[in-house]
């Protein structure tokens, strides 16, 4: 079976053959193309070693960071490909990184190193597609089995548990059940893992449109490091909100963290950015705002600093209503010009300054000027702002 490899990646696995050494796109690349779906990185497999491949790749940009562990990075037209020697790996201590990384000229010591059968494919275009493992069986059948003795597996690399989980999430599959077993056993070996780790791979799974029967399957894992609901109805009524959630990260982690007691350590604890813990609380913040009238859609528009469409997909999973009507109050809102912010409203700061307001007086008297036209008690005309603000300043 032929699969059609990038020109810019087919260059650099003709220069290593041509100079005598094998060459295979492997992993992740390989199982995509299988799938018919995009690549978003091919990372090539050599018999040549680190200083060989740099021989080889002599008249091209190279980046050597990874080089100890057998990893050379070539540009080639603009776009970096990483090329590493066959390794077998040592044991692995800290369940996470081998002790030692030795190479070898075997491929196929190379692929039984890897996580699971469907990431060890082999491709090349003169030997076609290597399977060792008996991969194709599995992507037919949809299922992540790993390789070998699956305790084992995840005792090297706990990470591998929330990888499993993340890529039966992602392609739709389930997991082999000595898998499944394997990786409930040994889910509290996550707490060797990093946090950055956890939480990129936490982030991919809850993208995942296979997130919610993955989530309520093996909430098991996800307890280890997310403050979940042990209550045996508040944890149904957030399977609910999962199942019900749109395919967003952001979205499917507030509606886990509205059952938390303490949301912001907890993303702070899980190594969130400032602006995706400020959204996200901020969803948290407003779970039960009013949306009946426009008065309380111009409020909403007012405190939230998190997309608009978000905010109504949390609202919506969370209480099982459709929020499409809030999205014609907006426009309307919009279209009206009414006023939600300080930077809408038709008097400023400096007028009350000329009136004689210091210090905080000033942003309060904006505060009060702007919800009283929220309110619709006063009109947004610069006239009556300020005879308004005039007959409080004493």
């Amino acid at each position: 079976m032929n699969l059609i490899i990038p020109a810019y990646v087919s260059q650099l696995m003709h220069k290593l053959e041509d100079s005598g050494y094998e060459c295979y796109v492997v992993g992740g690349a390989v199982r995509s193309l299988l799938l018919d779906l995009p690549v978003h990185d091919y990372d090539l497999t050599s018999n040549a070693l680190p200083e060989q491949m740099q021989k080889v790749f002599g008249s091209y940009h190279t980046l050597t960071t990874g080089l100890k562990h057998g990893t050379l990075t070539v540009i080639n037209e603009r776009k970096p490909v990483e090329i590493t020697t066959y390794r077998k790996d040592s044991a692995y201590k800290d369940h996470r990184h081998p002790d030692a990384v030795s190479f070898t000229s075997a491929i196929e010591e190379d692929c039984a190193r890897r996580d699971f059968t469907i990431n060890a494919f082999c491709y090349s275009e003169s030997r076609g597609i290597l399977d060792f493992f008996h991969g194709r069986e599995d992507l037919n059948a949809r299922l992540i089995r790993a390789i070998g003795d699956p305790d084992k597996r995840f005792e090297e690399d706990a990470l591998r548990i929330l990888r499993a989980v993340r890529f039966a999430a992602q392609l739709r599959f389930n997991i082999e059940e000595k898998t499944s077993q394997a990786l409930l056993s040994k889910r509290n070996e996550l707490s060797y893992i990093s946090m950055e780790r956890i939480q990129e791979e936490t982030i991919s799974f809850l993208n995942a449109s296979g997130c919610p029967s993955m989530f309520e399957k093996y909430y098991a894992v996800f307890e280890v490091f997310l403050p979940l609901p042990s209550a045996e109805e508040v944890r149904r009524h957030l399977y609910t909100c999962i199942y019900r959630s749109a395919d967003d990260a952001i979205v499917r982690m507030a509606l886990i963290l509205t059952f938390a007691d303490n949301p912001s350590a907890s993303l702070h604890h899980l190594k969130y950015s400032n602006a995706d813990r400020q959204m996200i609380l901020n969803l948290i913040s407003l779970q039960d705002h009013p949306l009946e009238t426009r008065k309380d859609i111009r409020y909403l528009l007012h405190d939230l600093k998190a997309p608009l469409a978000a905010y109504l997909h949390y609202r919506e999973a969370l209480d099982g209503k459709d929020c499409h009507y809030v999205i014609k109050y907006c426009e309307e809102i919009e279209e009206k010009k009414e006023c939600c912010h300080l930077k809408d409203m038709n008097m400023k700061g400096s007028d009350l300054v000329e009136m004689g307001y210091q210090g905080s007086r000033i942003s309060a008297m904006l505060e009060e000027c702007l919800f009283m036209v929220m309110d619709d008690t006063l009109p947004n005309n610069h006239e009556a702002l300020t005879a308004y603000a005039k007959g409080r300043i004493s």
